[in-house]
């Protein structure tokens, strides 16, 4: 439904615009009262002989920015069917002399993913939408990411008015944390804070700087920023569900319940994932549920892993949940991480005797399903990552009667240190040398002459993990190592 906005001076012409479509009174409401006018993308403003649309807070629509235009049957049916996303329609009625012409294709453009080419670029008047374009866009010349940050900052000293200054500040400070540059983007937030702006805007900021922040948390976390983040998290959730923005409120909630989980308030947080869940299920919205879920699965396997066994098994419900979502054919590499999680949930669940051969089969079934996706020539960092796990958990298998478990490990850590050389990966490399060296002592307890022939081997590993990290935990089980082995020297001579 669209809604019209518009003066007592203009009701009634406005009323005759719509009645010369058949129908279309149907699908459009015009009111006089603003407080009956939800603020939304859908929202027309007709007054004083001119058009304007407003500006979408709620990304349901490009960003893009329409100029006000002359109130005349054309431009109002045109903008209507616009937004009613029947474009044929709107064309009908915008020829190609129209002032908005170019700002409407370029806007379905941006809206369909289709390429826009330069010369549709050089005719788009606005600073705004010129970023936009090149941000959001397929834009047919490739794009310098200082380019584009420096035109945002010309688009946003141009604004018109604060509310637009805004607007364009909201996907500027988008483009700064997909940039990593989140203390930027903090900065670009605050200097509008005390801006005379609609709620719109500054529940849109409040948002934004919760985003930068939440970016900049490093451990030990300071209880006071953590509060401040759920407070404007809070007040984000608040305002989306008074507006019926409840997909947004949704996502908020996510983040909130990562807030909740950094002060280790479990159930809050818990709380609030499921009720991200409920929502997008209800909206039937599935990558969202299943982001939700992946969310939940997370949160319950961080929680199992310290100090609360009794999550592991509802979080492996959680991700096999997820599973329903991530197909391996329509998300493959989604399938592939949870699968990476699962395996490593099932290595590590305190079972008995009697079950661990069960989990162990499960837990090699999901790693050998990481490894499908995630092969050596594509993923190679992932590749490594998948193999470097699967050895340390081949490790705690129970002897096999088909394959030697512990031969199959360590020809995983060497597959992982073949990618995880010491000068691009360091801290990786480090850590696999570190589970290898417990490999052979395992293996020495199997097999003391092959221990023997080792020997000098696991020596140069262990002093090489001293050379590619200053971390004193690592530096401290190297050390161990090389004592353990000094002692097996006197045992082996």
């Amino acid at each position: 439904m669209i809604t019209l906005l518009t003066t007592t001076e203009h009701y009634s012409e406005v009323v005759e615009h719509i009645k010369s479509v058949d129908r279309l009174d149907e699908l459009v409401t015009v009111v006089l009262d603003e407080e009956k006018a939800e603020l939304s993308s859908k929202l027309i403003l007709i007054q004083k002989g001119v058009i304007k649309l407003n500006m979408d807070w709620y990304d349901e629509e490009p960003p893009y920015l329409f100029p006000a235009v002359e109130l005349t049957s054309n431009n109002l049916l045109g903008l209507i069917f616009y937004k009613l996303d029947n474009h044929q329609k709107a064309f009908d009625h915008i020829s190609e002399d129209n002032p908005i012409y170019n700002d409407m294709l370029a806007a379905i453009y941006l809206q369909f993913g289709y390429e826009i080419s330069e010369a549709m670029y050089a005719q788009i008047d606005s600073l705004h939408n010129k970023s936009i374009v090149k941000h959001y866009g397929n834009y047919q010349k490739s794009n310098d990411i200082m380019e584009l940050k420096a035109l945002y900052g010309k688009a946003i000293a141009a604004s018109e008015n604060d509310e637009i200054k805004v607007f364009t500040t909201k996907h500027y400070v988008n483009l700064l944390l997909d940039e990593g540059e989140f203390k930027k983007a903090e900065e670009s937030v605050r200097t509008l804070q005390n801006k005379a702006i609609t709620e719109e805007a500054s529940v849109t900021l409040d948002i934004l700087l919760a985003s930068s922040l939440m970016a900049q948390l490093e451990m030990p976390y300071q209880p006071e920023k953590l509060d401040e983040i759920l407070n404007l998290y809070h007040q984000g959730i608040s305002f989306h569900e008074a507006k019926g923005q409840k997909v947004n409120a949704g996502l908020l909630y996510i983040e909130a319940s990562e807030v909740a989980n950094f002060q280790n308030d479990h159930t809050t947080s818990k709380d609030y994932i499921n009720k991200a869940i409920f929502i997008f299920k209800e909206a039937d919205i599935p990558e969202f549920l299943g982001e939700a879920g992946l969310r939940k699965a997370t949160l319950l396997y961080k929680w199992s892993k310290n100090g609360s066994p009794q999550y592991y098994k509802p979080a492996i419900n959680a991700f096999q949940d997820t599973l329903k979502v991530f197909k391996k054919d329509t998300y493959p590499q989604k399938f592939a991480d949870v699968h990476h999680k699962l395996a490593l949930i099932y290595s590590e669940i305190p079972v008995s005797p009697e079950e661990k051969p069960i989990w162990t089969a499960f837990c090699a079934s999901s790693f050998e399903e990481v490894l499908k996706f995630y092969t050596k020539e594509n993923f190679p960092y992932e590749f490594a990552m998948a193999c470097h796990n699967y050895a340390t958990a081949l490790m705690g298998f129970p002897e096999a009667k088909l394959h030697d478990n512990l031969k199959k490990a360590y020809q995983m850590f060497e597959d992982a240190l073949n990618i995880r050389k010491a000068e691009s990966y360091p801290l990786e490399r480090a850590l696999t040398l570190i589970n290898q060296l417990e490999l052979y002592w395992i293996m020495h307890n199997k097999d003391s002459e092959e221990e023997a022939r080792n020997y000098n081997t696991m020596l140069d590993k262990a002093h090489e993990i001293k050379q590619l990290v200053k971390d004193k935990t690592i530096m401290e089980q190297a050390e161990e190592h090389i004592a353990a082995l000094y002692e097996l020297k006197k045992v082996l001579h």
